[in-house]
């Protein structure tokens, strides 16, 4: 019972739902996961990046 007397109200299920995804958790555990892939694929990221900055600026699209 609640300080009014009345029965305490459970939460709804939407309530539930809105609180797991709303939650921080996921999130910054995917961040933490896409950090440490880019740190071990740095040199590939890397030369991707420039090549792919190469071939743009080749193909006379700049």
């Amino acid at each position: 019972m609640s300080e009014s007397g009345r029965p305490a109200a459970r939460p709804s299920g939407a309530r539930v739902v809105r609180a797991l995804l709303t939650d921080p958790a996921l999130p910054l555990a995917v961040l933490g996961i896409a950090a440490v892939a880019a740190v071990l694929y740095s040199p590939m990221l890397t030369w991707a990046i420039t090549g792919g900055l190469a071939g743009y600026s080749l193909s006379g699209s700049v």
